[in-house]
């Protein structure tokens, strides 16, 4: 017989990470239970947020991950493999080719370590 915690700790249901000061500044909203169905449940196949509360309206998820989705995205030829010229033109068919994207480009290149956990 499993004898079940009688405290969980603090931490393991935190909102807010110390070394990732980004979640200290979009904390999580309060009204959610009223606009999302179990906000709490994690979706397999749709990213439902606030507009959209049951993901994308006739988008079609092919069975995949919302991860998958958003991979194939990029994937321009459908080989399953994402070179960084498909990058290139997904980024560019985005919009968002312009000087702040090429920040982007370079921090993915050049990422910066994480702080080492104490």
């Amino acid at each position: 017989m499993k004898l079940m915690p009688t405290e969980i700790k603090k931490d393991s249901l935190a909102g807010e990470a110390p070394n990732a000061p980004v979640t200290y500044e979009r904390s999580v909203r309060d009204d959610l239970d009223d606009k999302i169905p179990k906000p709490y449940m994690a979706r397999g196949l749709q990213a439902p947020d606030i507009e959209y509360p049951h993901g994308t309206p006739g988008h079609k998820h092919h069975g995949w991950s919302v991860l998958q989705q958003h991979v194939a995205f990029f994937d321009q030829d459908d080989n399953g493999i994402v070179y960084p010229w498909e990058t290139y033109i997904g980024k560019k068919q985005m919009i968002f080719f312009i000087i702040p994207d090429h920040i982007f480009t370079l921090h993915l290149l050049f990422p910066k370590r994480m702080k080492e956990r104490k």
